[in-house]
C-alpha cells in the first residue's frame, strides 16, 4: 500500500520560457543517478592523486607551475631578487636569506653581545626577523653545535614556523639517553640539547629534519642550494671521541659547505657559506670539501669560515672557488683575536691569474649588518649600517 503521508518533491522547470508538463502537471521530477556520482568521485580521486604525485614527486616543477598562477610576494625585497642578511651579532653567526620565490632561510643564530654594539643579540635577531615580516622559515641550517652559532636557534624555533631543518648528526644528551644513533658522539652542552628538543617539537608539527651528511640539493624557483656535508665517519665516536673528549676542531670540522646559486637573467650568481670550516693547520673542514668535490666552483661571495681564523680561507680553497667578495662575521673583541692577520693577508693578496688582485672584504665589526643583494639582472650590491670607506 502506498504511503499517503509520503510527499513527492517536484522541481518546476521551463523550456524556452514555457512550463514543461510531467504526467499532466507543470513540474518534472529530476532523478539523480548513483552511477553519475560514482563517476564524478572517480574523476576527483584521479585528479587528487595526480596533483599529489606532481606536488611531492616533482617539487621543482611544481613550484614553477604554481609560480605561474601565484607569483610570490616578497616583503622588503623586490620580487625575484635575492637578499642575504649577515647580522651583526659580534663573535657569532646569524644569516637570514630572502629567496627570489618568496621563501626564507636562516643559517645559524648565535652571537656575543660583549663583542658588538648590540646590547642583546637575541633581541637583535628577533627584531631583524620581524622587520622583514617573516613568519615562516622554509629552511633552517645549523652548521655545528658551538654556542656562537646555535644559542638562539631555540628562540627562532619557538617563535616562528620552520618547515625544513638541516642539523649536525652529533647526538644531544637527550638522544644519548634514548640510545638514538649510539654510534655518534654526543655534544654535552645544555644549549645544544635545548636545540635538539626544540627541533623534535617542530618535527611533531610537520617539519622535515635531515643530518648534514653527504651531498644534498634543494631546488627552488630561480635558485638552488647544494649542501656539501662531511661523511659519516666524522660523527662516529670511535673516530672523533665522545662527550668531553670531542675536540673543538672536530666540532667545527663538520660544518657543511652550503652553495647558493641564483639564476639571474644575465648570469648565475653563487654564494658559499662555510660555518666554522678551516683549511690545513686548522680543523681541515675546507680540505674535506676540496678532497670530496673536485670541480672548481666560480663563486661571487664567500662567507669566510670561523670568523677569519688563521687557517680560514686557505690559498687552495680560494683558488678553487675564486670569489670576488668576502664577508666575515666577527666581533670587535674576542679571546681568539679574530680576524687573524694571516687570513686577511691571503684575501688582500689573492691573485686568480686572470686579472683579479685581492678580494673585497666586508666585516660586521666594521660595518654592522651587511646585506648582499642580487637583482633579476644579476647586479650585485651591498647595504651596510656604516658606509664602506673608498
Amino acid at each position: 500500500m502506498a504511503d499517503k503521508n509520503k510527499k513527492k518533491i517536484y522541481i518546476k522547470t521551463t523550456k524556452n520560457g514555457v512550463n514543461v508538463k510531467a504526467n499532466g502537471k507543470n513540474t518534472a521530477t529530476i532523478k539523480f543517478s548513483s552511477k553519475l556520482f560514482i563517476a564524478i568521485a572517480v574523476v576527483v580521486l584521479v585528479v587528487v592523486a595526480a596533483v599529489l604525485i606532481f606536488r611531492f614527486g616533482f617539487p621543482a616543477q611544481w613550484n614553477k607551475f604554481i609560480a605561474i598562477f601565484m607569483p610570490p610576494s616578497v616583503d622588503g625585497n623586490p620580487e625575484g631578487d635575492l637578499a642575504v642578511h649577515f647580522l651583526d651579532v659580534g663573535q657569532g653567526d646569524c644569516i637570514i636569506i630572502e629567496l627570489p620565490d618568496g621563501k626564507k632561510a636562516i643559517m645559524d643564530a648565535g652571537g656575543n653581545e660583549a663583542s658588538t654594539t648590540q646590547n642583546d643579540c637575541e633581541t637583535k635577531i628577533v627584531q631583524s626577523i620581524d622587520e622583514l615580516k617573516i613568519k615562516t622559515f622554509d629552511y633552517m641550517f645549523l652548521s655545528h653545535s658551538d654556542k656562537d652559532h646555535v644559542e638562539f636557534m631555540v628562540t627562532v624555533l619557538e617563535k616562528y614556523d620552520v618547515k625544513q631543518i638541516y642539523r649536525p648528526a652529533f647526538n644531544s644528551t637527550l638522544e644519548r639517553d634514548l640510545n638514538i644513533n649510539p654510534q655518534y658522539g654526543t655534544i654535552e652542552t645544555i644549549i645544544y640539547n635545548d636545540f635538539v628538543k626544540a627541533v623534535k617539537e617542530e618535527e611533531k608539527q610537520g617539519a622535515s629534519v635531515e643530518f648534514n651528511l653527504g651531498k644534498k640539493q634543494i631546488d627552488g624557483v630561480g635558485y638552488k642550494f647544494d649542501i656539501f656535508g662531511v661523511s659519516e665517519e666524522w660523527y662516529l665516536k670511535d673516530k672523533v671521541g665522545d662527550e668531553k673528549n670531542i675536540d673543538a676542531k672536530e666540532r667545527n670540522k663538520v660544518s657543511p659547505m652550503v652553495l647558493l646559486s641564483y639564476n639571474s637573467e644575465e648570469d648565475v650568481r653563487r654564494i658559499m657559506f662555510t660555518g666554522d670550516a678551516e683549511g690545513k693547520g686548522g680543523n681541515n673542514g675546507e680540505s674535506l670539501f676540496l678532497n670530496g668535490y673536485k670541480d672548481n666552483i666560480d663563486i661571487d661571495l664567500l662567507k669566510i669560515g670561523h670568523h677569519g681564523s688563521e687557517s680560514s680561507a686557505s690559498n687552495e680553497f680560494l683558488q678553487r672557488l675564486d670569489p670576488e667578495y668576502a664577508v666575515i662575521s666577527v666581533g670587535t673583541q674576542g679571546e681568539h683575536g679574530h680576524p687573524r692577520k694571516e687570513c686577511l693577508d691571503r684575501l688582500a693578496t689573492y691573485n686568480d691569474g686572470k686579472g683579479q688582485l685581492g678580494i673585497e672584504v666586508y666585516m660586521t665589526k666594521d660595518y654592522g649588518d651587511i646585506i648582499f643583494r642580487v637583482n633579476k639582472q644579476g647586479k650585485m650590491s651591498f647595504d651596510t649600517d656604516i658606509k664602506k670607506a673608498a
